[in-house]
């Protein structure tokens, strides 16, 4: 695939035409030698238009610093929208944000920005920066500001000729493995992530379309938007920025906000919140959550299920065709799909420890929790009281999620 100026850039046309640029990122990203990685691509599309963050969590050197950067090149976003931050632990927060140092003119100080003010950012090993350092990053990724001496800088810029945002994403690593001098994030700055996606070593055919790469000779890189040509850029984004307000006006299926509320509230152990449950599904939620839960779920955590679940419907879901009256039905499906990246970060539960439990079977075991809890807070009951059988769609809708989508 060749691309083209024009081709960078989204549609104006809110339904099929979207869609079907959306579909042709993955691929792009493909060409520039990310194989194996639709999946992770689409969760941060999902993430970027739709104002959330990602943290990614996988062994060194599957990709993950060249993967944004091909995301940006596939977006028309060019290489300077991204920035990167290698975290140690003699890192200050100034060296994220910037400061002000001595100008040209004598006794001048002029704000000289950090890497964060990009439109992609890679927060390489975060876990490697002591907590005052990761602390720099809450404000950005909450608020999309950063305060520098007293004075706050956005870090989303306005157009106001035909009103558009420029994006910010962050889009954070972490490492398994050797964990000796790390400083785990706090459940708030965990909770400031959309997903956490585990990146699991690529198959045997994928690594063996990473082996005829690295042995292929050098060759010219793609045709794309010249990356120092910010008229190109911003097209490109205020494209991303119309795609983003389209995604956001998709209806959340009525029955799926319910679902979410239920998730929360169950995890909080407020059952008398829980919603269009039969009684005995009531119990049998009442009995999962009993005494498991030690760091429920709060607000922010309902509010990335809903946008992870429109998000999810439009990026990966919807065929073009049905983008207009469609993209809504899919939500159940999506955030069958999304949940437990959603959630495996912000979700703390005490384990029934076997003898030698590994990490990695604690981990799963949290994911089949979390999958337990979505199946148990579906509804099976309209709001006039009446059965019907969602609840078990929601639940074969999961099952086949385990299987295709490894997120």
């Amino acid at each position: 695939m060749t691309d083209t100026a024009d081709s960078l850039v989204p549609p104006s046309d809110l339904e099929a035409a979207q869609v079907t640029w959306i579909r042709t990122i993955p691929d792009r990203v493909r060409d520039r030698g990310m194989f194996g990685l639709d999946p992770v691509v689409n969760i941060l599309l999902v993430a970027l238009l739709t104002g959330g963050h990602v943290l990614l969590e996988g062994n060194p050197g599957l990709g993950k610093t060249a993967l944004v950067r091909a995301l940006s090149a596939a977006l028309g976003l060019g290489e300077t929208a991204v920035g990167r931050i290698q975290f140690t632990p003699d890192l200050m927060p100034s060296d994220i944000t910037g400061t002000e140092m001595p100008g040209p003119n004598r006794g001048e100080l002029v704000f000289k920005p950090g890497p964060i003010f990009c439109q992609l950012l890679l927060a390489d090993e975060i876990n490697r920066a002591t907590p005052k350092t990761q602390a720099a990053m809450l404000e950005a990724m909450a608020e999309y500001q950063v305060t520098v001496l007293g004075v706050r800088r956005p870090l989303r810029d306005w157009r106001q000729a035909t009103p558009w945002q420029s994006p910010f994403m962050v889009m954070a690593t972490q490492n398994p493995i050797d964990q000796e001098g790390t400083y785990p994030l706090p459940e708030a700055q965990s909770d400031r992530f959309m997903f956490k996606v585990l990146m699991s070593l690529p198959d045997a055919d994928v690594i063996g379309q990473i082996i005829d790469k690295d042995l292929a000779p050098l060759r010219p890189p793609l045709a794309r938007a010249d990356q120092d040509d910010s008229h190109a850029r911003n097209t490109a984004m205020e494209g991303l920025h119309t795609l983003s307000q389209a995604i956001r006006s998709v209806a959340l299926l009525p029955v799926v906000k319910t679902q979410i509320i239920n998730i929360v509230q169950a995890s909080n152990g407020n059952m008398a919140q829980v919603r269009d449950l039969s009684q005995p599904r009531r119990k049998a939620l009442e009995e999962l959550v009993r005494d498991r839960i030690t760091y429920p779920l709060g607000p922010r955590a309902a509010g990335a299920m809903a946008r992870a679940a429109v998000g999810w419907a439009a990026v990966a879901l919807v065929e073009p065709a049905d983008a207009a009256r469609g993209t809504s039905a899919h939500t159940p499906q999506a955030l069958a799909q999304t949940v437990v990246p959603v959630l495996r970060h912000r979700l703390k539960v005490t384990q029934g420890y076997a003898d030698h439990f590994s990490p990695q079977a604690e981990a799963r075991a949290l994911d089949d929790f979390i999958r337990a809890l979505a199946d148990a807070a579906a509804p099976d009951l309209d709001p006039r009281a009446r059965a019907w059988g969602y609840a078990e769609d929601f639940a074969e809708a999961q099952s086949h999620a385990r299987l295709s989508v490894p997120l």
